[in-house]
């Protein structure tokens, strides 16, 4: 049973060292893609560069200062989060790009690579590729844990830094967190849940049986259940795409256990930085409370009534809260 609630959690979005030097290609291929209130144009590209012998996808949209995202996961990719970035769009590039062995990112020949310290590796040479010298760099759940992990890495190539409903700062807050979902996991859906993981469609990897799998695994991360879908309709899942994500949450589990990302120094992080939770987030407050104190000036920034996703639940209170953390004089 751990290990179906683990999957849910790691693979959803919440949990759900090689040199930075490399050879890139790239090809892109740029579009313009409308905002959502067809008012004006949003410029958006998209291309693939290669990273220590891995394509990795990368897609922009919007101009202005960039600002590069991690997604959650590990296993998943950007696509749940392009749609509720459209916003800061207006005035900032915002800069997705899947993970390794990730989404569009092309999965290694190598699995041993498929680890935390390689994919802070992969991200300073994407800020290379870039040429970036400081970024702005935001990250969910997850992709939090991979901010903080970088950051820790590489502070002086931060500029600014926004961690959003991060993943448990420590291995008891990941317990507390698992307990926490089941309590709001209504009966009838943990038996809906193991119905499905034990079934042939999912052990074959079927599109809707593994889609089944991640709707109900994330319900309790959302304030009203009901909006699951919603949430998860950009969202597609081939089984190739299944294959990979429950490989790189198998091969990435090892980073919760025994750990704790407040030893490690986190006042090496000079940079101004938020974080962004929702007040009915799985994950304890006192998990997000040991990551801000452990940063000098953290700014916290706490949304009434949403949970593990605060852009979707409550995006006009999240998109004010970035907006006035990257510029005070912002005007909405």
């Amino acid at each position: 049973m751990k290990k179906v609630l683990f999957v849910s959690l790691i693979s959803l979005i919440l949990i759900g060292c090689g040199s930075s030097e490399s050879d890139t290609q790239v090809n892109s291929n740029e579009t313009i893609i409308a905002s959502d209130n067809e008012e004006s144009p949003i410029e958006t590209s998209q291309e693939t560069f290669e990273i220590n012998g891995v394509n990795h996808f990368i897609e922009k949209i919007g101009s202005g200062d960039p600002i590069i995202v991690l997604h959650g996961g590990p296993g998943i990719n950007h696509d749940y989060l392009l749609p509720h970035f459209k916003t800061l769009a207006k005035n900032y590039q915002i800069i997705f790009y899947d993970q390794r062995a990730c989404g569009k990112t092309d999965f290694p020949s190598d699995t041993s690579s498929i680890n935390i310290e390689t994919y802070v590796e992969d991200l300073e040479a994407l800020r290379n590729h870039l040429k970036i010298k400081k970024i702005k760099l935001l990250g969910h759940s997850w992709g939090a844990l991979l901010a903080l992990k970088y950051s820790l890495k590489y502070p002086e190539n931060l500029d600014k830094l926004i961690l959003v409903a991060p993943a448990p700062s420590n291995s008891d807050y990941f317990d507390q967190t698992f307990a926490n979902m089941q309590q709001k996991r209504k009966d009838e859906d943990t038996k809906e849940l193991i119905q499905t993981m034990m079934s042939k469609e999912f052990e074959n990897r079927d599109q809707e049986a593994f889609r089944k799998v991640l709707l109900l695994g994330d319900k309790t991360n959302l304030v009203d259940q009901k909006n699951i879908e919603e949430l998860y309709r950009p969202m597609t899942f081939t089984s190739d795409a299944a294959n990979s994500l429950l490989i790189v949450s198998s091969l990435l589990e090892r980073t919760f256990f025994n750990f704790d990302i407040t030893n490690e120094g986190l006042d090496k992080i000079n940079c101004q930085t938020l974080l962004i939770i929702g007040d009915l987030d799985n994950v304890p407050f006192l998990s997000n409370q040991a990551i801000q104190e452990g940063i000098a000036g953290c700014e916290l920034k706490v949304l009434k009534k949403c949970a593990h996703h605060p852009y979707f639940e409550s995006p006009k209170e999240f998109n004010k809260s970035i907006n006035d953390f990257l510029n005070p004089d912002y005007v909405q």
